[in-house]
């Protein structure tokens, strides 16, 4: 036998002792991240695309290889730990976005989980008690701990041959070259992946200037959605923000879009002015200024600084013109709801009488959506600051952390307001006792806990009439004042055993549908009897007001936090068969998922025909709306919102860059574009002009959190001058 024989009969047991067993726990690894990926996949998304499980697959690969080969470098023992604790730490993480998923319908990122779904997860035991231990969610506890329980069977056969020592203790050779083979191929498949996103342009977008946690969960995997959310948390701190040109496009826009909301208006609401034009014919048309303050943001870039780019873009904008109901509010109280849960499609002139006067009888938005994103607390934030809240859960802590200065508390305390806040559950969820004393609401906040616990009754949820009752009388002497809510009897879970306000308005719910031949579910049937709480705390409010004869120089304005995610309990955009009951149609997009009602009443309103908004507005609108009508010194540049009765662009966006105007609805994750009317001639370069926008509004949402630009224009410029 020959010696280069010998040699290869020496070498090749080696390799075959090391082959194997170097390429086993990258085998594993890669398929245990896969099967999990697959499994929230399919449990949270019912409307899949093709290429998903491409990228699923793909980023799998490559996080099972890059972790293989980093383990081949080290020794047994530490295999034995490290193996074991990565897939815990995979199982963990998959679970609790399962739990979030199936108790608020949207996966939530880094920021929320930290700031808000410990609140939401420890708060509301109850729910996630029935999340868990039920088959649904012990089934599927049990599919994630698959691949941990799969370790601990076969440990010794994937990990068994491995060298006992690391490589600093000397190993080197041929278990180095396949831990950087291992290595390599993982880089091999994240470029495939990256290559089909960035240059075949799938989904290039989300992973880019469009990304959206949720989005990029549901089309490239959790895993790298995390990836993606870290990606973005480093870069909107330590990057200055990147806006497309907006001057000329912006302008465009305005004019090809926002003509046609002028003339609904005019047609419809400006009742006074056009009886004086009836008068006298010769009367010239009233000019009105723009909603501006005095900030030269032009000077502002040019003097440079860390919020100059931001300065830039505003300057930029134009601002919105006031109009004939600028200050047609002003000195009148203001009471401002945030309700949970509220949905429009509830409201029924013989079941809710109150709410429905309140809704046909002021400002009728007919096309609202309540974007719905990081749950109540980012419902609150739309509503407060009318902003998008691009931080997911920590957006409300992060910019009162310098006090508020755009919110309508802070403005009308400017004006010598009385001012309170109240939520009637615990004062101290979602970090409110921290948060909301910062609003500008000068006689403080009181939730549970810090005082309203002794004037409600203790049961879940807590009555919404009794809120109304108990605490009216702080204020109602103390005029003109400025009142905020945060309402809880709308909050799930829909049953009327486990729902106190479900059960006590149950009655009342099932007369009402016998009446009307109405075969809704229990779990429908027991929402509207639990906002039917909120109902009967409106006709008190608005009876008082009337009984104190203050009800014409009364606002209330109602606002929802978010759709009412509790009515399904496993489902996903596709698959809400409830809400879908509720509303009366299909429910497979976020437009139609997030579609509710606003109101904004004063019982002076009656007095003329109803404002009838027509066109596309959302809760980011309110704030403006309201600062024009209060008559308070703002500047609608900067806001994402728009005051619904000016000529500014009627734009609805939502947290995954689709979009809705007048003129139409657009999908960014499909690239269609569908016309309100067939026949409408829609503007040339139009999708690109209004996703521009909406990008630019999205990237100014961001920045005014993570460069406290509120501080910076409020503090530095308004205060000196």
């Amino acid at each position: 036998m020959s010696i280069q024989k010998k040699k290869k009969q020496q070498r090749n047991p080696a390799v075959q002792s090391v082959l194997s067993p170097a390429a086993r726990p990258a085998v594993f690894l890669s398929l245990s991240c896969f099967y999990t990926e697959i499994v929230f996949k399919l449990s949270v998304e019912t409307l899949h695309t093709g290429s998903s499980f491409v990228f699923l697959t793909l980023f799998s690969l490559s996080v099972g290889m890059v972790v293989s080969g980093i383990i081949l470098l080290l020794p047994k023992k530490a295999v034995k730990i490290l193996i074991p604790f990565y897939l815990g730490v995979l199982f963990l993480i998959f679970v609790v976005e399962f739990l979030v998923y199936r108790q608020f319908k949207v996966a939530y990122d880094i920021n929320t989980i930290l700031n808000a779904a410990t609140d939401a997860l420890g708060g509301f035991g109850a729910d996630i008690r029935r999340l868990i231990f039920c088959f649904d969610g012990i089934s599927h506890i049990a599919l994630f701990l698959l691949p941990l329980i799969l370790w601990f069977v076969l440990r010794e056969k994937i990990i068994g041959q491995l060298p006992q020592k690391g490589i600093w203790q000397g190993r080197t050779g041929q278990v180095v070259y396949f831990s950087m083979a291992h290595l390599a191929g993982g880089a091999a498949c994240y470029g495939a992946a990256l290559f089909l996103i960035l240059y075949c342009g799938l989904h290039k977008d989300i992973y880019t200037n469009q990304y959206n946690f949720e989005a990029a969960v549901m089309q490239f995997g959790l895993g790298e959605g995390l990836c993606l959310d870290i990606r973005n948390l480093v870069l909107s701190k330590s990057s200055a923000p990147v806006f497309e040109s907006p001057g000329v496009k912006f302008v465009q826009a305005k004019e090809a879009a926002g003509s046609h909301e002028v003339v609904i208006l005019q047609e419809k609401t400006s009742s006074q002015s056009t009886e004086t034009a009836q008068e006298d014919e010769s009367v010239s048309p009233a000019v009105y200024g723009q909603s501006v303050a005095s900030v030269d943001f032009a000077a502002l870039a040019a003097a440079g600084g860390n919020c100059a780019d931001i300065d830039a873009y505003v300057s930029t904008l134009t601002p919105s013109s006031q109009n004939v109901y600028t200050g047609s509010f002003e000195g009148k109280n203001l009471i401002l709801i945030c309700a949970e849960a509220f949905s429009g499609f509830l409201i029924d002139p013989e079941l809710t009488p109150t709410l429905y006067r309140l809704s046909t009888n002021g400002i009728n938005f007919n096309d609202y959506y309540q974007q719905s994103i990081a749950g109540t607390t980012g419902g609150e934030y739309q509503l407060l600051f009318g902003l998008i809240p691009t931080s997911g859960g920590s957006s409300m802590k992060e910019i009162t952390q310098s006090g508020a200065h755009t919110n309508i508390g802070a403005f009308l305390n400017d004006k010598g307001y009385f001012g309170m806040a109240f939520h009637n559950s615990d004062y101290t969820y979602y970090d409110r006792h921290e948060t909301h004393t910062k609003l500008g609401y000068s006689g403080g906040y009181m939730g549970v806990g810090n005082g309203l616990e002794e004037l409600i009754s203790p049961v879940w949820p807590a009555s919404d009439l009794e809120l109304m009752q108990e605490t009216l009388p702080m204020y109602i002497d103390k005029q003109p004042f400025n009142v905020y809510y945060m309402t809880v009897s709308g909050h799930s879970v829909y049953a009327f055993g486990n729902n106190a306000m479900s059960r006590k308005n149950k009655d009342a719910v099932d007369a009402w549908c016998a009446k009307k031949n109405l075969s809704y579910t229990e779990p429908v049937r027991a929402y509207i009897a639990a906002n039917l709480e909120l109902e009967k705390a409106m006709d008190y409010l608005v009876k008082t007001l009337e009984e104190k004869g203050i009800a014409d120089d009364t606002v209330i304005c109602i606002a929802p936090d978010h759709f009412p995610y509790g009515l399904d309990s496993d489902a996903a955009l596709g698959n809400m068969p409830r809400l879908s009951e509720l509303y009366g149609y299909p429910v497979n997009t976020y437009e139609e998922r997030d579609r509710s009602r606003a109101i904004i009443w004063c019982e002076a309103l009656e007095d003329n025909e109803p404002i009838i908004v027509d066109t596309p507005t959302s809760s980011v609108d309110i704030l403006p709306t309201l600062c024009n009508l209060f008559g308070v010194e703002w500047d609608s540049r900067l806001y994402v919102g728009r005051d619904v009765l000016s000529d500014a662009i009627p734009l609805v966006f939502f947290g995954n860059y689709d979009w809705k105007t007048d003129l139409g609805s657009y999908s960014s994750s499909r690239g269609i574009f569908t016309p309100t009317d067939e026949g409408a001639v829609i503007p040339e370069d139009y999708v690109n002009r209004i996703s521009g926008i909406v990008r630019n509004r999205m990237t100014f949402s961001k920045s005014v959190l993570s460069h406290d630009y509120y501080t910076h224009v409020y503090d530095e410029v308004l205060v000196s001058e």
